[in-house]
């Protein structure tokens, strides 16, 4: 009896360890295939970035994120958006770009049941500056947040234009460039300025770029003071210093930021493919004012890279440029919901203030930015 207990014990300890052992190899062969594969993976993405001009361009223009779906872009008013026309410009031969001219809100009334005519007439004749807003990637002049900025900046009684560039919504589908956003950009202010012919110089219109648009703003502005026709100043919303730099401190980069030759995988191919954006570079030209906002708690652009622009800038503009301003929003705006801040209004209006009658130093200005240390800490 002894003898067939020890016997039984003995197979079943047997039993035991074999199956142990075969399940174990069988974990550490699945932990060798996965480990493999994420060294694969991690190393295909910078290889794949590096030679693909596509995939470059589909991550910095997001082009194929087409929210909010089912817009109906003829109707400005469909999307909660009144006093809009929705009309489309010819940059290039055969091809178009959307956009909206919103109303300043004591023009929305009348223009129920007004002509085509109307609109361009307002435009010369409301006496109402011109906010020409260039929007970040992904999505179109429909998203949510940026309505969201139209409707507060008509109310301050302003005509908002806001298009889509090519490759976006409604525009023509080609693939986007830098040098695509940036002409469509300049043709819309031409277009304006030919709109308003002789009263160029009483109607003022100002530029906006958000996110991605920093950069085409930031070229559009450069082109325009080289060619000594500048909107009257600029303002970057959640701008960086270049997309090279902007990819490098994304969030999704952390796992390869480290990794060695990081720049000549993910940043130089940028710049070689028409995807540079330097607006570091840029605004060394930009003689306008320009006021930068950014928020503290920024996830998409670090607060610290908008930063180092307004220190470039400081540094690198000439000394008869017009005043550049930083001001910091504290936290719960993140990337896109500066406009809900009841600081924004009043620092806006004393901005366009002082550029229109141009007098600098702006005192108003010059105490809001004095807030600024106390919001980054």
């Amino acid at each position: 009896m002894g003898l067939r207990a020890l016997f039984t014990g003995i197979t079943l300890g047997t039993a035991t360890i074999l199956v142990l052992w075969y399940y174990e190899m069988q974990i550490y062969f699945g932990f060798k295939v996965a480990v493999a594969a994420t060294l694969i993976l991690y190393l295909s993405v910078p290889i794949l970035f590096r030679l693909s001009p596509s995939v470059q361009r589909h991550l910095v223009f997001l082009p194929f994120v087409r929210w909010p779906s089912g817009v109906n872009f003829s109707d400005p008013k469909s999307e909660g958006l009144a006093g809009g026309r929705n009309i489309y410009l010819e940059p290039e031969p055969g091809s178009t770009i959307g956009v909206w001219h919103l109303l300043p809100s004591s023009e929305v009334n009348k223009s129920e049941g007004q002509s085509e005519s109307f609109w361009d007439e307002s435009l010369k004749e409301s006496g109402k500056h011109i906010i020409l807003y260039l929007h970040g990637n992904s999505g179109s002049r429909a998203g949510e947040h940026r309505k969201e900025l139209y409707t507060l900046l008509q109310n301050l009684d302003f005509h908002v234009v806001a298009f889509d560039y090519r490759g976006y919504a409604d525009s023509t589908q080609i693939p986007p460039s830098e040098t695509t956003t940036v002409t469509d950009g300049i043709y819309v202010y031409k277009w304006l300025r030919s709109v308003l012919g002789s009263q160029s110089n009483n109607v003022h219109i100002f530029l906006w770029g958000h996110s991605l648009g920093t950069g085409v703003s930031s070229k559009v502005a450069s082109r325009l003071c080289l060619e000594d026709d500048p909107p009257t100043n600029l303002i970057l919303e959640s701008p960086f210093t270049s997309i090279g730099e902007e990819v490098k401190h994304h969030m999704l980069a952390a796992l390869w930021r480290y990794m060695p030759f990081f720049d000549d995988l993910f940043v130089h191919p940028l710049k070689e493919n028409d995807f540079g954006f330097e607006s570091d570079r840029n605004i060394a030209n930009i003689y306008i004012p320009i006021l930068i906002l950014h928020a503290v708690d920024d996830p998409v652009v670090p607060y610290f890279l908008g930063k180092k622009l307004y220190n470039i800038g400081i540094t690198t503009r000439n000394s008869t440029a017009k005043p550049l301003y930083f001001k910091a929003f504290g936290q719960g705006y993140a990337h896109k919901f500066i406009c809900r801040s009841p600081e924004l209004p009043p620092v806006l209006m004393e901005f366009y203030r002082c550029s229109i009658e141009n007098t600098w130093p702006c005192k108003a200005m010059d105490e809001a930015m004095e807030l600024n240390q106390l919001v980054e800490d």
